[in-house]
């Protein structure tokens, strides 16, 4: 059992003295005790919830939903709130709320992207580490490709504190509204697709990915390639862009099947392509398997080059695939953030990053 933890006997219990003897306890003397265990009770709860992470943004829940949650009073809230702030553990911002301090010398900075779950969890690794070594904290949101999740997701990182913030925004409308934002504002993987933005940005040169991708086909003597996609606004326009002249099949789909890969496999054996690339992974494994099962040999009657690199070496034939440099995009956007927090006034800088294709089993020389 803690120290802190004493059990009090009230109302005509009694109390031992540390010689032994019993000592009555006042009734007011009690109340101030129980109080005052409670308010030590909460301070302890409060000590594991930010050991666990559970506030990762570093602000803590209003004094009235703690009180709410916990089924306290609001001076016990107070009370066990004034333990933690004598500790340096928390410390109040007037007008704002209660944070969590932190023996980091950084700032807060806001990070929201549109997923957790693809393309972007190697950014958010590089924006973390990046953040660490310059003893910065990161507050994270997902907006789950939803405007009106990104609005509610930006409003809350600004709320929080954040001194600077880097998104993913969804769509035009969602940058035009961050040119109404004060704080300094860095884009990742956005900003490449309109050559009129004024922001800061740090992304991926995909039409240089999708020339790369070409360059490697025609080494091998593909004069016959395809092209597929699914439905992407920001990062498809630009791989097609930089398949220029070359003559291509483009089938986009909103969500690919395999059976609408066998529609696709029946036009490319119609007009003898050879090669195919697919943006994006899913895609390329897809067409991939329906390729086998077909009995169409990969690569040595289709060659076939994917898109992003996040799981393409694990289809049943590893995938040669444009892998965007994700944990330098990450790493680049905290550096052109922190840049920008030190000198307000410095030139904007928008970096552009080519990609380097990554060689595996399915792509060899074109078919005689």
């Amino acid at each position: 059992m803690s120290l802190w933890q004493v059990i009090l006997f009230v109302n005509g219990f009694m109390l031992m003295n540390f010689q032994g003897r019993a000592a009555r306890v006042s009734p007011m003397s009690a109340s101030e005790a129980v109080r005052g265990q409670k308010a030590r009770h909460l301070a302890e709860e409060l000590r594991r919830g930010i050991a666990e992470l559970r506030w990762p943004g570093g602000k803590l829940p209003t004094e009235q939903q703690i009180a709410g949650e916990q089924g306290v009073s609001l001076n016990t809230v107070r009370r066990a709130v004034d333990l933690l702030v004598q500790d340096g553990l928390v410390y109040r911002r007037q007008g704002s709320g209660m944070y969590i301090a932190s023996n980091e010398s950084g700032p807060l900075i806001g990070v929201a992207v549109p997923s957790m779950t693809y393309y972007y969890p190697r950014i958010i690794v590089g924006i973390e580490r990046e953040l660490a070594k310059q003893g910065a904290q990161m507050l994270l949101r997902s907006t789950e490709w939803d405007s009106a999740e990104e609005r509610l997701a930006v409003d809350g990182l600004i709320g929080a504190g954040a001194a600077g913030l880097i998104l993913a925004p969804d769509g035009p409308s969602g940058l035009a509204e961050l040119e109404e934002l004060e704080l300094p504002i860095v884009l990742v993987e956005r900003g490449l697709e309109d050559p009129a933005t004024v922001h800061e940005f740090v992304g991926t040169n995909h039409a240089a990915g999708a020339r790369a991708a070409l360059k490697h086909l025609r080494g091998f003597g593909h004069t016959r390639i395809a092209y597929l996609e699914r439905v992407s606004p920001h990062t498809a326009p630009q791989v097609r862009a930089g398949l220029g002249d070359v003559p291509v099949l483009i089938d986009s789909r909103e969500r690919w099947s395999t059976a609408g890969a066998d529609e696709f496999l029946d036009e490319v054996q119609r007009c003898g392509v050879t090669a195919v690339i697919c943006f994006a992974d899913r895609e390329a494994t897809v067409l991939l398997n329906a390729a086998l099962a077909r009995g169409i040999d990969v690569p040595g009657e289709l060659s076939v080059i994917s898109y992003d690199d996040e799981v393409a070496d694990l289809s049943e034939v590893p995938l040669t695939a444009v892998s965007p440099a994700k944990l330098e995009v990450g790493r680049i956007a905290v550096e052109l953030l922190r840049a920008r927090l030190a000198d307000p006034e410095a030139p904007r800088r928008q970096v552009s990053l080519v990609p380097r294709l990554v060689v595996r089993e399915s792509t060899g020389p074109a078919a005689r």
